[in-house]
Formats: C-alpha cells, structure tokens, sequence
C-alpha cells in the first residue's frame, strides 16, 4: 500500500496532527501530512509539483472538512486531483461547514459528537476499501517502484508483485519444516534472471517478519568469502541486543576448524539474547552458488557449519537458499555438498499475465498512468530468456526518465529508449557516450569486463565479482557512471539501493547477467575473448593444485599446453594473476632444465658430427611435434566449437587453419568439415548506403532492391552494385510497392505519391490523407487510400486517376479482393463492404458484430477470414455474409488460411500459440495449440501446406507437421536469447531467419539442419530476404550496409530428391560377427572376441575395413594389418541401420532411422554435426556413393559432403572471403567491414560489389 494523504487546511493543524497520530496507531505508516517533517515535503522540492506527485501515488485521501478547508482553493484542487485518479475519498467532518457539491454523493465520517466513535467508523472505512494495514506493505515513495536490474529488498515489498503463487509455496513449506520437522534447508532453483532474489528478499522475507514466531536473518551473498558475510549477518542481528558472540569460532584457523558447533551454538545464543525462546531462526543465503568458486577453504568451513547447524537436535535454525538451477548438478555432486540434504522448489518461467501484473500493479501504487496499449506492448515483448531482467530494466528507465509527469506512453517505450532489446544496449551506449573514454581507457575497460565473467557448464556468460582495488584510477569516473545507470554494482548496494560509488574497498560486479548479452559491444568483446576465458577457467584449477603443493612436478604443464600456456603468458601476463603467472613460468623453467639435460646427456656420449646431426634431426621431430599439437589443437578447439559451443563460424576457421597446415586426406576431411557449415553461401558485395534503410523489398525472380530512406527512395542493381533509380519526397515516406516489372510507388506522409523506375519517367500525384497503397495481382493497377474513406484507384502504367470513391465512414483498411477485380474495406465497427471501383454503389455490405483487426484471403479468393479479439470469422467474399464463427482459447493476432488445403491457422504472438481450425467450419483440428516455447514473431506456411515455420523469442525455428500436430524438427538460430524472424523459400524448401544478435543463416526446411554459416554484418542485422528466384540472399544492418550473399546448391549439405526408378526396399537387419563367423579369418575371429564385439552387426566389409554396429555406437576395425586396429566408438543418438566405408577418402558414414554423420575412420573424428532427416530408413533403402540417397515411397533425401575450396594453400583466406569474417588473435570472431573485406578479395577480377570502382557510398537523392 501506498499510504495515506491527509488534505487539510493550514489553519487546521493540530486536527490534522491528531489525525496522523491516529492512522499511526492504527498501523498505518506510509502517510503525507505536508508539514510533517518525517512524511512531509522535503526542503527544496516544488510545493505543488509534490503534492500531485504525492495525490497520485496514495491510496486514498483523508479529507479534514472546516470552513477553512472548503473555502481553501489549494483543498479544492486537491479534492478534484484525486476524484480524476479514481482515489479512495474519506471525508472527515472536524468542525460545522458546508460540504462541496463534489462531496455530497460520499459517505462521510464526523468527529463533532462522540469523537472515538467516528474514528472507529473512519477504521472500518479504510478497511472496507481495502485499505488495511495487515495486509499490504507501506511504499517508500523516495524508491522507485521499479528498481531494475537490482533485486527488490524488502523495502520493496509494497511494489512486488507476479510471484503470489510461489511466494505463498515458499512460505507454506517454511512453516511445514518449522511444525512437522525433517530437512531444515531449502533451496529455491530457477533460470538466471528469473527473479529468486526479488521473490526471496521482497516476497518472503517481509511477510515472515511479520510472524511473531520467526526470527528473519538478514540475507547474505557467499561471494568470495562466506565466513565474512555469515559473521557480518550475525554481528549486525546481536546489534539489537545486549550479547556479543564470540564470532572468531567461524575462522579457519587451524585451532577453530575442528569447531563445527560454532554456527549452532551462536544461533542458540541469538534465541537467547532476543528473547525468542526455541522458536524458529531463518538464514536466508541469495546465490548459493557462489560457493562453487568462493575460496575453498572458506567454503569448506562454511559448509561444515551450516550441515550441523541445520541437522542438529534440538536446533531451529532453518535456511532458505537461492540457487542457479543451471548449478544444481554441480551442487549435488561437489564433494562438500554430499550428503547434504534438503529440500527443492523450483522457480518457473513468468506467464503473460505475471508479466502485465509486474508491469500495471507497481504503476498502480505509485499513481502512474500506462497508456493504453502499452502493457500489451511489453507483455508480447517479453519472451526471451532474459524477458524479466529487461522488462525490470526498461521500467525503471521509462520510471526515471519520463515518469515524472504521471505518466508513461508507448511513444517513450518504442521511440525514446528503443523497447525491451534497446533499453540496456541504448543506456550502456549513452554512458560511454557520456565519459568519451580515449582508447587507453576502452582497453582497460574491456580487460575489466573480462573479471567481471565467467563462462559457466552451459557456455552461457556468468557474473563473478572483483576487487575494487583492482580497477585502475583512470576508470574510475567510468565506473561511476555505470553504477549510476544501475548496470553495475558495488559491494556496498548489495542490502540497499543507494550506494556510493566505487570506494577502493569492496567488490564491483554487473548488476544482472542480461547486461552480457542485451549489450552488443560487450557480447561482442566476450565473444572474442572466449577463448582466453575458458583456457584461464581450465587451467586455473590446475595452478591452484600446483600452488598448494609447488614441490610436485608431475603437476607443471608440458607440450602443447605449454604451448598454448606460454602464448598467453606472452600475450596477457597482466590478466592472468600472481598465481597462474608463476606456474606458466615454473612449467617453462622445468621444461628448458628437461631439454637442456636431455641434449647434454646425448653430448657426453656421442660425437660432435653426431651430436650436429642428432640435434637437426631432435629438431626436425620437434618442429612435426609441436605442429602435430598444434594441427590436434585446432582439431579439438573446431569440434568443441562446432558441438559444444554452437559457434560455427569458429569452428570453420579453425577446420581451415588444419587444412592450411596437412596435407593429402587429413587436409580433404578439414575442408569438408569447413564445408559442411559454410553450405556454399558466399559474400559477393557490400552496398554502403548514406542513411539507414527503413524498409528493403527485393523481388522474387530478379535482383534488384528497392531501399526506402526517411524521405527517399532507391533501387539497386544487387549484380553491379550499381543505383538504377531513385526519388525523394518532401514529407516522410509512409509507403513503398514495386511490381515485377520493376515500376515502383512510393507514397509519403502528405499525401503525395510517385510512379518511377529506371529508364521511366517519374510522374507524381496527390491523394490528401492517404495512409496505405496496394498494387492489384495484375501489376497493372494501384489502390491508394485514406482513413476517412477516400479511396482512389491509378493506372500503373501512365498514372492517370481510373477512378475514385468516398465512403461515407472511416475505413481501418482497404485492400483487392484478389484477381475478382473488386476491392474489400472493413472500418473500426465492425462493417464489411465489397464493390467494383468503377460502380457507385457496394455489392456486398455486411456486419461482422465485433472491431475488425486483420483479415486473410483464401487461395481461391473467395473465402475470407477476419479476427478481433478471441473471435475469429468466416466470410463468403462474394456475397458478403458470414459463414461461421468460433471462439480462440487466446486473442488472436492474425490468421492465415494454407495454401492448397481447406485450413486456417491462427496464433497468438505474446503466449506463442498457434491453433489450426478448418475453413468450412472452424472447428480445431487438434485438441491443443502447438506451443512455440516463446512468443511468435512470424508463422509461415510452406508451398504444400503440409507444414509451418514458427519464428519468435529463444532463438528457435520450429517446423510443424500440419497433418499430425506435433512438432517435426527444431532450430537454433544462435545461443542466447535473441528475437528470430524468418522467410520460406519460394519452393518451400529453404528457411532464411535471422536475429539482431546471431545474424541470418540458412537453414533446410524439412529437416531444420543449417546450410549456411551465421551471415553477419559489423553492428546487430536488421532483415534479410531472399532475391533471384532464391538464390541470392540480401542482409542489411542497423547502421548503413547491404551484404549481398550467393547460394551454391549443389554445396548445400542436404536436399530433397526424387526416389530412385530402380528403389527397391532393404529393411533386413545386418548380419552379426558370430553369423558370419566362418567367414572371418582365425585371427581377426580371435580380436574380435577379446575385444567384445561378437555380438556386432557387420554394417559394411571391404579389404581394409570391417564396420561394425550396436545399438547406437559402431567400431571400425582395420584389415591392413595384422594388429586390427580398433576405432574408438563411433555414435549416434539412436539405434544405427546403415553404415558405409569410403577406401578412397577413410571416412565413414553412419545413419539411423532419422539422423546421418560422418566420421574419419582413421581419426574417429566427427567431421560432421549430426543431421537430421525426414526420410525415415525403414520406410525404403539407402545408398552411399558420392553422398548418401535415402528413400521412402514418395519421397528421397539427398545428403552431401561438399568440401571447402580452399585453393592450392590458404583456406583460411577463402573463408574469409566467403564468410566476410576472421579470427583475431584471443580467436574471437571479427567480422570485417567493407575496406577489410575488400583487402581479402582484392586480387578477384572484377571486382566485386563494394570494391575497386565499385567502391563508393551513393549520396542523398
């Protein structure tokens, strides 16, 4: 609850103290009195602009009533305020006086009689309002009722809200463990950024400190040393007693360790000194995983003590405990944490509905108006991983920036910080713009977010704190400014919101993990520098162990550790700490001293000639030797990059620094590795714009684009490079069409409107108020229309006006009723109407009976569907009635009937629903929605309408089956969470999405696999589209760049094919080694045995290899030589049907019934990801030659090993120049910019798009 505001008349003091006093005792703290000094104005601040500021974030408004107070204009205003904020009124009469005719219709209360009685009357007034003080928080109005990345405290209690459910599950489980008994620790898991902390600290913790019977320890934080914090919480509870604790106990000195009574017996001496007898004490630690790096010592201790103290009889001493539930596993199976008990809940993710209640609800209490539209708007935002993170971030910002006045709008939301995904990027921008650091100072503030981060078992980026000390004076005013954007945080803000900035003393972390990824140039830093922080992540332990006992040898780095080691000793010896630094060096000295007596023991025996020879040769094998480890380096960084990581683009470079450094088939299997993930897609050019694109259409069957600028508008040869035409507008373009024939309409927001094209005269045209064009299916004819219901019809071809009509009502939309030659417009009640443009009257006109919001056609033009609200309806176009009508279980926010099928599809963008209905009668296809996992950007069919493609948050493709209802594959667009939208191919068969964060990738629609490496540009991608009858791909950015790409198929990976004429079905089950025994030669019998695989099925047989598969794991054993050397295991993720053994190449292919990879025999290296196939292999056959066909009945799939031309040498080159990117020398990905790009390619004639002559930025129109 807000608090009470008590309006009243200066000259009736002492009535209003009485009153004040009164509330107080009544329990109501949060009150505004105006002269008050506790609850008052403060000095210094506007007088009347803190009264309204004050009206409006109360709860309700007890009005003194005197002669003095009606005749008060200020009373009288402050009356009205608060009836137009739909404010509680609670009229208290204190002395005769005539009461406003405003008043006359609410029940008042009167002090003049029996003074007692009408105070107890006011009580049950506000109670009855739902104004009582038991159950609801006072709000602090000097916090913020958003308070962003921080956690709420519990002095946020009053604005927490969306958590009801788990606070009350967390609550009723605390009291089970206090009556019942059994496990006294509690762990509360959940996704980073879902809001553990807030639940715990303003949910919980609030309402259990209202219980008499629970005595509530402030929450701490593990962080590097958990001893500090539990003494820390500990001393500041006995502060409010006369007893001091002997806290020492909790050190790890060696004369305190074998004490693991301390922590109970302090708890027992707190009851003591509180005067809380045996009644229950809650520890509440927030970020237990902490512990996993905190110092091990320190941690070891504290996990001693805490296991006691919460298994313990008789102890009450209960903890409750946040937790990662990424780091469960890694708990669980810490050696401190074994045979721990406790028990679990689990956090789940936000529904829509907690999200508009964690929106609406703070803004409710703190008087904030939300224009409408706007919570709608953020709830359909929210659907990343990091939705409740962001949402918490851009409230506060919309809070402090724009909240002054009361109120918040979409316009602030969009425009002003740039939505959800822009508010972090946009205020992290600002404070650098800000501080303009110099160059000195980006480096070191980059060297400083690589302290602040750890990558975690999932790959994702985690937060780890640093010393204060540690930042370097010259950034620390930069420092300041983050931690006052909230984006960081010192050690001193943990408890508190209002915290200094950095001290010298204390820690300094990011203020949540989404900063890592909302933020672009960080992402992108850490990104580049991932390399370095794994190897630091790695080898750290390893010093550790070396530090604790520097006497044992065996545990000093050697070879191409050593290697890898020494070169980032060389490179960053400042990052790498005192620890870490002297054990590269001790692993260094002790390598030199094993060299140098290695060669001096071969001086004394050996000859001079000898020993020169012998040293050229130790040389030789060295060089091989350490190139060796370097080519199984690049190998093992390419595959964990490609599987584990997900990070393609990595992966390839590192596969071509192999083949740049092998030769013969080693260097064949890197480049098909590199191969398999770029799929043939090439960067041809980079068109440089003068302004940023607004919108970009290209066309199906050419190549060119059309790029609309604020007031100008483009068209762009996308072979050339060259600018073909353009025109400029004096007001804002609106709108922009081109036809195939490459005639253009642009139509800007005064209304005028532009026929051109190249080699075309230009001939424009005014339509007053015109806010939307279309050009008919003939590409002859254009629609042009206003909101009043002014509609004009245009010749394409000369311009002239065909003809024009006026409606009698404003329209929401017009549009051509297909190729019928009429045209279709729907207004905001709901009205329906059909006629020919050249005829005066409708030919249909009919009320649908709800507001219209969107309508589709069907293929044959004469079935239409609309939707408003839940309702969805189906129309006869022609002659003009409704068909049917259903309800949605959700709003629908489009529909869209399936090409070639009697079905409609409709979804929900904010809960990701779609739902399937049929078009004759609406009734559901399947009894529930398919779920996309996150909201729905776009939902797109493919030309058959057996399946859809659904894009949105989580960076997920999903492919449904529209005959089944389930889902049939799945992609990851990136890692992290990013925002995807996609388009289909026009055969169906491919998938172009694309993100802000991850780029545009190529992807088969049937299987979900990538056929391309991410396509990226230099700042976060805006759009991509397929052109050239889909070979060609269009990128372009935030900034000003166009990428141009060009499809190689027959490189892709995979695609669909027609069945063999002479398919024949093999489903018979391969023979085993024990059938086939009498084939086999004795020896190879007696390997085979000894190595346990009798039971094998013998996959494929040829004279140097023997394949062999169970279950899901095959083996390929040699028959070249006597030894039958063993392959280690080659897998799958299911039961293996077929495999193959290329002589020519080594290399094996396996597949299941759903899923192919292919393998190095000789290596047992995976030079594939595993694949995915529609085509199941029990439903046909399957060959192997120069890939692998695999057939059912109806269809085949055809799947590829094509390899990198990576030139006579320098494949790596080659990637660059097909990829537009290069690794840098921490093996981040850096994407070149056009003059870089250039400089790789600058030897190709001609030159390609952007460079050479070609090179120059097109100025304004």
């Amino acid at each position: 609850m807000s608090g009470i505001f008590i309006s009243h008349s200066s000259r009736d003091h002492s009535d209003a103290e009485e009153v004040a006093a009164r509330l107080r005792g009544q329990g109501y703290q949060s009150l505004f009195l105006d002269f008050d000094p506790a609850d008052g104005i403060p000095a210094g601040r506007n007088w009347e602009r803190e009264i309204y500021a004050r009206l409006r974030a109360c709860s309700g408004v007890v009005l003194l009533c005197s002669e003095h107070s009606m005749a008060s204009d200020w009373c009288f205003a402050e009356i009205t305020h608060a009836r137009a904020l739909g404010k509680h009124l609670f009229p208290v009469i204190i002395s005769a006086c005539e009461l406003r005719p405003l008043l006359q219709d609410t029940q008042t209360t009167d002090l003049r009689g029996d003074r007692e009685a009408g105070f107890q009357r006011l009580w049950r007034g506000l109670r009855s309002a739902g104004l009582d003080p038991a159950d609801a928080f006072d709000w602090d109005i000097d916090r913020p009722p958003y308070p962003g990345l921080t956690p709420f405290i519990d002095k946020d209690a009053a604005v927490f809200f969306g958590r009801d459910e788990e606070q009350r599950n967390c609550l009723d489980r605390l009291e089970q463990m206090s009556r019942y008994g059994g496990d006294r620790l509690l762990l509360l898991a959940g996704a980073s950024g879902s809001g553990k902390s807030s639940l715990v600290r303003a949910g919980v913790i609030p309402k259990l400190a209202r219980m008499p019977e629970w005595l509530v320890l402030e929450p701490m934080r593990p962080r590097q040393d958990p001893l500090e914090a539990l003494s820390g919480v500990l001393r500041r509870a006995f502060e409010t007693t006369s007893d001091t604790p002997n806290l020492q106990l909790f050190s790890t000195q060696p004369e305190c360790a074998d004490d693991d009574q301390a922590l109970a017996v302090a708890i027992a001496q707190l009851q003591l000194a509180a005067d809380h007898g045996d009644k229950p004490v809650l520890l509440v630690i927030d970020q237990l995983e902490e512990l996993l790096t905190a110092d091990k010592e320190a941690a070891a201790r504290f996990v001693s003590l805490l296991k006691l103290a919460v298994t313990c009889e008789p102890g009450q001493l209960f903890c409750l405990a946040t937790l990662r539930s990424d780091h469960l596993a890694a708990l669980q199976s810490h050696p401190l944490w074994q045979q721990t008990r406790f028990l679990e809940l689990t956090l789940g993710p936000m529904t829509p509905s907690h999200f508009a209640e964690i929106i609406a609800r703070p803004a409710e209490v703190a008087g904030i108006e939300l224009e409408p539209g706007l919570v709608e708007t953020m709830v359909r935002d929210t659907g990343t991983a990091d939705a409740l993170p962001l949402l918490a971030f851009t409230l506060n910002r919309l809070w402090r920036d724009f909240g002054s006045d009361g109120r918040i709008t979409l316009a602030e939301y969009r425009d002003r910080i740039g939505g959800l995904e822009g508010s972090i990027r946009q205020e992290a921008e600002a404070v650098l713009a800000s501080q303009a650091p110099d160059a000195g100072q980006l480096v070191e503030l980059r060297r400083m977010f690589r302290n602040l981060v750890r990558v975690d078992a999932a790959g994702n980026y985690s937060r780890r704190p640093m010393q204060l000390r540690d930042i370097p004076v010259s950034l620390r005013p930069l420092i300041e400014a983050f931690i006052s954007a909230r984006l960081l945080v010192s050690g001193q803000e943990e408890s508190d919101a209002e915290a200094p900035g950095p001290s010298g003393t204390g820690t300094l972390e990011v203020a949540h993990e989404a900063l890592f990824r909302a933020w672009d140039k960080l992402k992108r830093w850490l990104d580049e520098d991932r390399a370095f922080l794994l190897w630091r992540q790695h080898i750290a332990p390893d010093a550790e162990a070396w530090h604790a006992r520097p006497k044992e040898q065996g545990l000093l780095l050697r070879g191409g550790p050593l290697a890898e080691a020494e070169r980032w000793l060389d490179e960053r010896s400042d990052e790498l700490g005192e620890v870490l630094g002297r054990f590269i060096l001790a692993s260094r000295k002790l390598a030199r001293r094993n060299r140098f007596v290695r060669r001096l023991g071969v001086a004394v025996i050996t000859l001079s000639l000898v020993l020169v020879t012998w040293l050229a040769f130790e040389l030789a094998q060295q060089r091989r030797e350490v190139l060796r480890q370097l080519v199984n380096s690049y190998w093992n960084i390419a595959i964990a990059a490609r599987d584990a990581e997900h990070n393609a683009l990595k992966a390839a470079h590192h596969f071509t620094r192999v083949a740049d450094r092998t030769a013969a088939t080693e260097r064949m299997n890197a480049l098909v590795s590199a191969g398999l993930l770029t799929g043939g897609v090439e960067l041809r050019g980079i068109i440089e714009l003068a302004q940023n694109a607004d919108e970009v259409q290209t066309l199906p069957g050419d190549s060119v684009a059309l790029i609309r600028m604020q007031q100008q508008a483009q068209l762009w040869d996308l072979t050339t490079g060259a600018m073909l035409a353009g025109t400029s507008h004096p007001d804002l373009l609106m709108h922009s069409a081109i036809t195939g024939g490459r005639r253009i309409v642009t139509l800007a927001r005064d209304g005028s409107l532009k026929l051109w094209g190249p080699s075309q005269p230009e001939i424009e045209q005014m339509h007053p108020g015109a806010r939307g064009i279309e050009i008919d299916q003939t590409g002859k004819r254009l629609l042009s229309w206003s909101e009043e219901g002014s509609i004009r019809l245009w010749s394409l071809a000369d311009g002239h006006e065909i003809s024009r009509t006026e409606l009698s009502k404003p329209v929401a939309d017009v549009r051509f009723l297909g190729s019928s030659g009429k045209l279709l417009a729907w207004s905001s009640d709901g009205m329906l109407q059909t006629w020919h443009p050249e005829g005066a009257q409708p030919t249909a006109r009919w009320n649908s009976g709800c507001k219209v919001q969107g309508t589709a056609l069907s293929p044959d033009n004469t079935g239409l569907v609309t939707w408003c609200g839940k309702t969805l309806m189906l129309h006869d176009a022609s002659a003009g009635r409704v068909i049917a009508s259903w309800l949605s279980a959700e709003p629908v926010d489009a529909a869209q009937f399936l090409p070639a099928s009697g079905v409609i599809f409709s979804w929900n963008e904010a809960q990701g629903r779609v739902r399937v209905w049929s078009a004759e009668d609406g009734k559901a296809r399947f009894d529930e929605p398919l779920q996309h996992g996150g909201s729905i950007a776009r939902a797109v069919p493919t030309a058959d309408g057996r399946h859809l493609v659904t894009s949105g948050s989580g960076n997920q493709i999903n492919l449904w089956d529209l005959e089944l209802g389930e889902l049939a594959a799945r992609g990851q667009h990136g890692s992290g969470a990013t925002l995807v939208r996609a388009r289909i191919s026009g055969d169906g068969e491919r998938i172009l999405a694309w993100s802000r964060e991850s780029g545009a990738r190529l992807w088969d629609s049937a299987t979900m696999n990538p056929l391309s490496l991410p396509l990226l540009h230099p700042v976060p991608i805006s759009g991509a589209r397929f052109f050239d009858h889909d070979q060609g791909i269009l990128s372009w950015d935030q900034g000003t760049s166009l990428r141009i790409w060009r499809r190689n198929p027959p490189r892709e990976a995979t695609a669909p094919a027609a069945p063999p004429t002479d398919a024949t079905r093999n489903t018979a089950e391969a023979a085993s080694v024990a059938d086939q025994i009498s084939s086999l030669p004795l020896s190879l019998i007696d390997r085979l045995r000894r190595a346990g695989l009798f039971n094998y099925r013998i996959l494929n047989r040829q004279n140097e290899m023997l394949l062999l598969a169970s279950d899901t794991k095959a083996r390929a054993v040699g028959l070249d030589t006597d030894a039958y050397l063993i392959s280690a295991p080659l897998t799958l993720d299911e039961r293996i049907r077929g495999g193959f053994f290329d002589a020519d190449s080594g290399r094996i292919l396996l597949w299941g019934d759903s899923s192919v990879r292919l393998w190095d025999g000789v290596s047992s290296r995976a030079l594939g990801a595993l694949m995915r196939s529609d085509v199941l292999f029990p439903g046909g056959g399957a060959r192997a030659a120069e890939g692998l066909l695999i057939w059912e009945p109806q269809r085949a799939r055809l799947w590829r090993w094509p390899a990198l031309d990576g030139g006579e040498s320098n494949a790596e080159l080659r990637l660059s120049q097909v990829s537009g990117t290069r690794l840098d020398p921490q093996d981040g990905i850096k994407i070149l910019d056009r003059e870089a790009w250039c400089e790789t390619i600058k030897e190709k004639r001609p030159a390609p798009v952007g460079c050479g002559s070609n090179g120059s930025t097109h100025g304004n129109q």
